[in-house]
């Protein structure tokens, strides 16, 4: 997908008539020129007003449950009249989708994204007006023979799992990212980014009736999202994926749908990596009678060309991740066996469930799957209303949940406690999405990464841009709305699930998340902590287990045993390491640290450049380091992005 948008008269002039970027020009006027090679949606509002939407809109929401498809104009007359009434970016909440959208009203040109920010949009300020894009290739500052690098943009990038800046940060100090309830404008000759109000919604205890409404939501968001030519499912072992592939047989039957794995074998000493996620989803797959194509990771003799045929995709995106070559892979096989059939993928379920902490990883080290499970409950406890509050009043220190899982951080480093209700709640918030490790009052300090003078610059910076706008508003009653709507700006924009839908639009496949429907973002923002996410007995993804063990034909008692790879069963085993030492990658990805760019990126002032030039120097030697094995494979992922200006 290619969409750029030329703001201001010195601009258009500049790029009037001038083909180079070989996309087709949608819109052109004196101050205004619209390009795009995607397919869009077109509609004449009234005199001298336009709407263009550049992506995929599935539909009209007409409250909070129900999703009306739409297939022509007529279908958004209700949303037009509400635009001339409310405005474009109070209408925009009601159209579900992943999309860009373009709106001209006269003289004001309004441009953002899905109420979701699923799509990234890219600006910078440039001459007399701005260029707006959906790449960074787009732009013009890749030009510059001097470019500037955004350190904190590059700080979150080589520090927080996900390896990618925030949402309105970038690795470049000129070029910014259109954030989550935010709306660029173009308006008497002038460029601006205006807030759009957002409302945290309270949290409430559901009844017996909720699980009804969650399975109607669930069901509709897969229904609205499936097509008629068939329907394939990026599936696991876990319970994300299959809900989908048995939501998909019930809506199509078998005959409908098919399902794609990657079998990950990484070195020949270790073999295949995640036999026991292929042996369930065989199983699964059995049950419900859909075929399971296996995709073959055999990394342990190639994958390098992988690096080199995606590297343009990868520095305009700043797309990165071990998890970004398994999307690209299975979405090469999609597009090369596909007849137009939907895709689907349960990404961003154990996030939006219980913030993560859904895997059974909180205490490896355990036999006992169903007490490594209740060990995540602990973990979503500790960013739960309750606990929150017991940080309000000063009694958590007593809490003996907090100091189990605390003792098992020992030689850590935690931060003092603020001595009011929004530093705390300022230091929970950072504690969960400005953290290498999640856990309450986690230190910076404890980052190697960092120089002191880097760490203040880094928590000052990031809280500014995304913590200090919501925090103020943040009560124990909208704790789990503010976790979701931050989730959008954090790890589901980071490097292992935003790339995934940037492989469908790079090779025009339907790459959907039924997870990521507003409807069940907005049900599980209400969704109280005794749902899963505390100390009751009910499990983690609770709405979503139940409804398989009571609502819809599912083999519940295959969810048994090892998950998915050779951890579950040896915790010593360390999935990154093999790819990065093991692996075909390893000697492309020592040629790459050699060149060590990060020198050039990252500033003295803020980075520990000895620190950083031994566990680059070790790596290209070989040298296996334990405790830096972390820090290690995010300055791999940060090097192997790419930079414009370097080379």
């Amino acid at each position: 997908m290619k969409l750029r948008v030329i703001l201001g008269k010195e601009n258009v002039e500049k790029y009037q008539g001038i083909n180079d970027i070989d996309i087709d020009i949608i819109y052109d006027d004196d101050d205004l020129i619209v390009q795009s090679d995607l397919s869009q949606s077109f509609y004449e509002i009234g005199p001298n007003k336009k709407i263009y939407f550049f992506g995929r809109v599935v539909g009209i929401k007409t409250n909070n449950i129900e999703l009306t498809r739409v297939s022509g104009k007529s279908d958004f007359n209700e949303i037009f009249t509400a635009i001339d009434i409310e405005g474009i970016d109070n209408v925009v909440n009601n159209i579900e989708g992943r999309f860009i959208f373009v709106y001209i009203d006269n003289n004001k040109v309004s441009i953002g994204t899905d109420a979701l920010g699923q799509i990234d949009l890219y600006y910078e300020k440039y001459n007399d007006g701005a260029i707006l894009s959906s790449e960074l290739d787009l732009l013009p500052f890749k030009d510059n023979s001097k470019i500037e690098y955004d350190q904190t943009g590059v700080a979150h990038a080589l520090y927080v799992y996900g390896y990618r800046p925030a949402k309105k940060h970038t690795l470049y100090s000129k070029v910014k990212r259109v954030g989550l309830h935010e709306l660029a404008e173009w308006k008497n000759g002038a460029f601006d980014i205006l807030k759009v109000k957002n409302e945290l919604c309270d949290s409430y205890e559901y009844s017996d009736d909720s699980h009804n409404t969650y399975t109607k939501l669930f069901l509709d968001a897969i229904e609205k999202r499936s097509s008629v030519n068939g329907n394939i499912v990026y599936l696991s072992s876990g319970w994300d994926s299959t809900s989908i592939l048995a939501a998909l047989v019930k809506l199509h039957g078998a005959g409908k749908v098919r399902a794609v794995i990657g079998r990950m074998h990484f070195s020949k000493q270790t073999g295949i990596c995640n036999p026991y996620e292929i042996s369930r989803a065989q199983q699964i797959a059995d049950y419900f009678g859909v075929k399971l194509e296996i995709v073959e990771f055999n990394y342990y003799k190639r994958g390098p060309e992988l690096t080199k045929r995606y590297a343009h995709l990868m520095k305009s995106q700043m797309a990165t991740s071990m998890a970004f070559y398994q999307w690209i892979e299975l979405a090469e096989y999609v597009a090369s066996t596909s007849n137009g059939e939907a895709v689907f993928s349960g990404e961003i379920s154990d996030g939006a469930h219980n913030f993560g902490f859904s895997q059974m990883l909180t205490v490896l080290d355990h036999p006992v799957h169903e007490f490594r499970e209740y060990s995540d409950k602990m973990a979503s406890y500790m960013f739960s209303p309750t606990f929150l509050k017991s940080i309000w009043g000063g009694d958590y220190k007593s809490d003996s949940v907090f100091n189990f899982l605390k003792d098992r951080y020992k030689g850590g480093i935690f931060d003092k406690v603020a001595n009011n209700k929004i530093g705390k709640t300022k230091q929970l918030l950072s504690s969960l999405f400005l953290r290498d490790s999640r856990f309450p009052f986690w230190s910076l300090a404890n980052s190697r990464l960092f120089t002191k003078t880097g760490r203040e610059f880094y928590s000052y910076e990031m809280q500014k841009s995304y913590i200090d706008p919501i925090v103020k508003d943040i009560t124990d009653k909208n704790l789990y709305a503010a976790y979701i709507d931050l989730y959008g700006s954090f790890h589901w924009n980071g490097g292992t699930v935003s790339t995934m839908a940037m492989t469908g639009d790079l090779l025009n496949i339907n790459i959907n998340l039924p997870f990521r429907d507003s409807r069940i973002l907005k049900f599980l923002s209400t969704m109280p902590e005794s749902w899963g996410r505390g100390l009751e007995m009910r499990p983690t993804k609770y709405p979503l287990k139940y409804m398989l063990k009571n609502k819809i034909d599912y083999p519940y008692h295959m969810q048994t045993g090892p998950h998915s790879y050779l951890y579950d069963s040896d915790p010593d085993f360390d999935h990154a390491a093999e790819w990065n030492y093991r692996s075909a990658f390893n000697s492309q990805y020592k040629d790459i640290m050699s060149k060590r760019w990060y020198r050039n990126i990252l500033s003295e002032e803020y980075f520990d450049m000895a620190y950083l030039d031994k566990i680059a120097t070790n790596y290209i030697n070989g040298r296996e380091v334990l405790e830096e094995k972390h820090d290690l494979e995010n300055l791999i992922y940060f090097s192997i992005t790419g930079f414009y200006g370097q080379s």
